[in-house]
């Protein structure tokens, strides 16, 4: 998002990454805010700070959530590949064993399967695909009050034998008359269901098309449900990301993990990434770091206790002992205190020092990096990412 934004401004970001970063092992839903009682999350997310002050999402407030949102959303829509649902609620999904997760926006891929509704599901998936497994699911949703049934489709004859990955699904789904067979057996197997549940994998071209293929040879409405990784959805939005970014004349170049940096007079000057042979140099006006934290690579720990920011060694706000690094019980009502472990930065999250000094006056900091939230347990961790990288790149793009 942050690229996006500095792209589109004319400022020809190039964007440094070790690897895929989070779009591959999430679910490739948007999620704002962890809440199960049907409250309205900009509601919940304004009183945040009288609780958590330090709180990410007090840096970017409710409007900047929401300006991140509706320019994300116009791009997945120019891609066909539209997302639904909104703040004034989450919708509850089923997950590939059956256990419900919020989730504030999402694919339209995925709306019919809102738990919400009373309509009976159809669990359905393939023996080939490790890892998921309808009749558990249904299993779990029917525990939970919700009418569904799961079963085992037989994979249709294919010209080579292939190790069945959510990828491998993929490409199998982007074909038609694969979608067919498949179609076909399910508009069998579905008895009095209205709705069907497959593992999220109905191709990597066209989803929407896939589902829409589907749903006219079942005679029901389709969605999927978000596997274990490599996540096929996120996928699509990397995908959809780094076209965009392109298109307007950004660069993306994977596998570049970022080293080391070389800074004068509070102005970050070069930082240095990983190549083959050598270091590769990279000089700009501006950065922004967006690594992520403990679960991002982001920072590092060792034995000793510890804990630093592993791309340009600036200081962190993190407990000062391995022994505060966890509370007493594994499901802590705030979760733990070395999750929170992340960048202090100023109202232009410019990172900070331990004395609240300005570390560099041309570098930002966005995502799970910042201190002050534990976005996984908050469920959160997609909605920061978008809210702090497109208020980080609008920071950027009015500099001089």
């Amino acid at each position: 998002m942050g690229a996006l934004a500095l792209a589109e401004a004319g400022r020809r970001p190039l964007l440094l990454s070790k690897g895929q970063g989070a779009t591959h092992w999430t679910g490739g839903t948007i999620d704002v805010w962890g809440d199960t009682e049907g409250n309205d999350l900009r509601e919940v997310l304004r009183s945040l700070p009288a609780s958590q002050p330090d709180h990410t999402y007090a840096r970017v407030g409710v409007e900047g959530l929401e300006a991140a949102i509706d320019r994300f959303r116009a791009l997945v829509e120019a891609a066909n590949y539209p997302y639904v649902g909104s703040l004034e609620r989450n919708t509850l999904l089923p997950t590939a064993i059956g256990a419900l997760r919020p989730a504030a926006f999402f694919p339209v891929t995925m709306a019919a399967g809102d738990v919400r509704q009373a309509d009976e599901m159809l669990i359905a998936g393939f023996h080939e695909l490790r890892d998921f497994y309808p009749p558990l699911a249904a299993d779990n949703l029917q525990a939970q009050g919700v009418a569904a049934r799961g079963v085992y489709l037989t994979l249709p004859p294919i010209k080579r034998s292939l190790e069945f990955t959510t990828r491998t699904f993929a490409f199998l789904f982007d074909d038609p008359g694969f979608r067919e067979q498949i179609g076909e057996q399910l508009r069998k197997e579905r008895g009095s269901a209205t709705r069907i549940g497959l593992p999220a994998v109905l191709g990597l071209k066209d989803p929407v098309g896939a589902m829409r293929d589907l749903e006219r040879i079942t005679g029901a409405q389709i969605f999927e449900i978000p596997t274990l990784p490599p996540s096929i959805p996120g996928m699509r939005l990397f995908q959809i990301f780094r076209n965009a970014i392109a298109h307007v004349g950004g660069r993306l170049q994977v596998g570049s993990e970022v080293l080391r940096g070389i800074g004068e007079d509070g102005r970050l000057t070069t930082v240095y990434s990983e190549a083959a042979a050598r270091e590769q140099e990279h000089r700009a006006n501006y950065f922004l770091l967006a690594t992520g934290g403990i679960a991002g690579g982001g920072i590092r720990t060792d034995h000793t206790g510890r804990v630093w920011e592993t791309a340009l060694g600036l200081p962190l706000r993190a407990p000062q002992s391995r022994a505060e690094w966890f509370e007493p019980r594994f499901l802590a009502e705030h979760g733990h205190p070395i999750y929170r472990a992340g960048i202090a930065t100023d109202d232009g999250l410019r990172p900070l020092d331990a004395h609240d000094h300005r570390v560099y006056d041309n570098v930002v900091v966005a995502g799970s990096l910042l201190t002050g939230s534990d976005p996984i347990p908050e469920r959160c961790y997609s909605g920061l990412a978008l809210a702090t990288g497109w208020h980080a790149g609008q920071l950027l793009r009015i500099e001089d």
